[in-house]
C-alpha cells in the first residue's frame, strides 16, 4: 500500500500549453542558457539536433493515439515549470503559434492546420511542488532509463522483421543473428557480439556490402535470408572471436577498415584461421576465472574479458587522470576527493556532495594561489573563485596546446565553469554523473598548471 503522504505529492491535471513554462535549467541545454526567455529557449529547441520539427510531424500522425507519457511539472509561486517533456511542450508552443518558428514558420503553420493545436490546447500533467520529487522523477527515466532495457538494433530490426516492414539491411540482420545463435559457441560469447559494445564493429564486418558481395547473400520468397558461401558458419566463429578480440587486419581496427579492406579480410579467413579461433576459444572457456560472487567468466591469453560496452579506465574516475601535485592543502583535498569517487562509483547518493567539493576545491587552491603570490588582498575576497577562474581562463588560453581538452570548452567560452560550480554548491542544479567528470577535468587542468609538480 502505498503511503498517503507519497501519494499527496503528486497530482494530475490538465493544463494549457500557454500556461506551461520551459525549464532553462533541463540538461538539454548548457549553462549559458540559464535565465534566458522563452523565445530564446525556442530558438535553441530549433536547431537541428532536437529534431522538434520531426517531433511536430509524429505528433500529428498520432494526434488520436493518447500521451505515452505525462508532461512533469514543478509548480511553484503563479509558475508551472516542465520538468520532464520540455522537447514536447516546445512543439506544441511552435505549432500554436508558428511565428516563433523563426525560419520555419511555414512548416509548423502547415502542421497546426491539420490538427488544430491551439494555445488553449490542454496536456495531461503530473503536478508536485516539491522539486526534489522531480528531480527523482526525471532521474528515474533519464539516468535509469525509468529502470527499463531498451531495445538495440537487433532487438528493432526483429520487430520490423516480424511485422513485415523491415529493410533488406534489417532482415540480414535477422538472418545472421539467427546463423550466430545456431553457432557451437558459449552463450556469452554470442551475447557478446551481438550487444552493446561489439555489435557496431561485427556488423561492419558480415552486414555490409562487402560481405553480401563475398558470402552471396540473397532471399527466397519469404523473405528469409539465403547464403552461397558453404562455409559461412565456419567463416563467421573466426569473425566473431577476432571481434571479440578486438583485433586488426594488416595492423589495422577493424572499426577503420574501408570496404575493400573489409573484403580482404574476409577473403583471408582460412582452415587455419578457424582452427586458431577453435583453439583460442578453449583455452578461454578451460581458464574460466571466478569473479567476488563465484560467477564464471572467460579469459584468454589476450587479456580479454566478455563486455558489454568498452571502458575506459580514466574516464569514469573523477579528475580523469592521477595529479601530480605539489604537498599542501589542495593537494590533500584532490587527493581524498578522488579516493572518495574511487570508493563511491555507483552510488548517485554522492553526486551532490562531489559536485559541491568541486566548488570548495577551486576556492581553495584560489586563495592558497594568491597567498603563494602575497596577495592578501583577493585571498581574502568573498568572490576569489570568480576572481582566479577569470585569471585562469586567461593564462590558460595562452598555455593551452591540447587542442582536443575538454577544458577548450571553457576556454572557449562554451561552459560557463564558475556559474555551474556555484549551482553545484547552493543545490541549484541535477547532478549528472557525466557532467560532474566533465567539470572535474577542467578543474584537473586548473591544478595541473598551477599547482602541478614541476620536473
Amino acid at each position: 500500500m502505498i503511503m498517503s503522504t507519497q501519494v499527496s505529492k503528486w497530482k494530475k491535471k490538465d493544463i494549457a500549453i500557454k500556461d506551461l513554462s520551459l525549464w532553462d535549467e533541463n540538461a538539454r541545454f548548457s549553462d549559458q542558457y540559464f535565465g534566458l526567455s522563452e523565445e530564446d529557449l525556442l530558438k535553441y529547441f530549433l536547431s537541428g539536433k532536437f529534431q522538434v520539427l520531426k517531433l511536430a510531424g509524429e505528433m500529428e500522425k498520432d494526434v488520436d493515439l493518447p500521451q505515452l507519457e505525462k508532461i512533469v511539472v514543478w509548480h511553484f509561486g503563479d509558475r508551472n515549470v516542465v520538468l520532464e517533456g520540455n522537447r514536447r511542450i516546445a512543439a506544441y508552443k511552435l505549432l500554436a503559434n508558428p511565428k516563433l518558428a523563426s525560419g520555419q514558420e511555414s512548416k509548423f503553420a502547415k502542421i497546426k492546420s491539420k490538427i488544430g493545436i491551439s494555445e488553449d490546447f490542454e496536456v495531461e500533467c503530473l503536478i508536485t511542488e516539491d522539486l526534489e520529487q522531480g528531480y527523482r522523477f526525471i532521474e528515474r527515466k533519464h539516468l535509469n532509463q525509468n529502470n527499463e532495457v531498451s531495445w538495440g538494433s537487433n532487438e528493432i530490426a526483429h520487430h520490423k522483421e516480424r511485422r513485415g516492414k523491415a529493410g533488406e539491411k534489417e532482415l540480414i540482420r535477422v538472418g545472421i543473428t539467427k546463423v550466430v545463435n545456431g553457432l557451437e559457441l558459449a552463450n556469452e560469447l554470442k551475447e557478446a557480439v551481438l550487444g552493446p559494445g561489439y555489435v557496431t564493429t561485427f556488423w561492419r564486418l558480415t552486414g555490409q556490402t562487402p560481405a553480401q558481395q563475398f558470402f552471396g547473400f540473397s532471399f527466397d520468397g519469404d523473405k528469409k535470408l539465403k547464403i552461397k558461401d558453404a562455409d559461412f558458419d565456419k567463416k563467421l566463429k573466426v569473425i566473431i572471436w577476432d571481434v571479440l578480440k578486438n583485433g586488426q587486419y594488416n595492423g589495422k581496427l577493424f572499426s577503420r577498415l574501408n570496404n575493400k579492406e573489409i573484403l580482404d579480410y574476409l577473403k583471408s579467413i582460412s582452415d587455419k584461421d578457424y582452427n586458431r579461433a577453435s583453439q583460442e576459444i578453449k583455452e578461454a572457456e578451460n581458464n574460466k576465472q571466478s569473479d567476488l560472487f563465484g560467477k564464471a567468466s572467460m579469459a584468454t591469453n589476450y587479456n580479454f574479458r566478455i563486455r558489454k560496452t568498452p571502458v575506459t579506465k580514466t574516464a569514469n574516475d573523477l579528475f580523469g587522470r592521477t595529479l601530480a601535485l605539489q604537498s599542501g592543502k589542495v593537494n590533500d583535498l584532490y587527493r581524498a576527493l578522488a579516493d572518495i569517487d574511487r570508493k563511491n562509483q555507483g552510488n548517485d547518493a554522492v553526486l551532490p556532495f562531489l559536485g559541491m567539493a568541486l566548488r570548495l576545491l577551486v576556492e581553495v587552491a584560489a586563495r592558497v594561489h594568491y597567498e603563494n603570490r602575497k596577495d592578501g588582498k583577493n585571498a581574502k575576497k568573498d568572490q576569489v573563485c570568480e576572481i582566479f577562474l577569470k585569471e585562469a581562463k586567461k593564462e590558460l588560453k595562452q598555455h593551452q596546446k591540447n587542442d582536443i581538452s575538454l577544458t577548450n570548452e571553457w576556454l572557449s567560452d562554451q561552459r560557463n565553469l564558475g556559474a555551474v560550480l556555484d549551482k553545484y554548491a547552493h543545490g541549484q542544479i541535477i547532478c549528472k554523473r557525466a557532467d560532474i567528470l566533465k567539470d572535474s577535468f577542467i578543474v584537473a587542468d586548473i591544478l595541473d598548471f598551477y599547482f602541478g609538480k614541476k620536473d
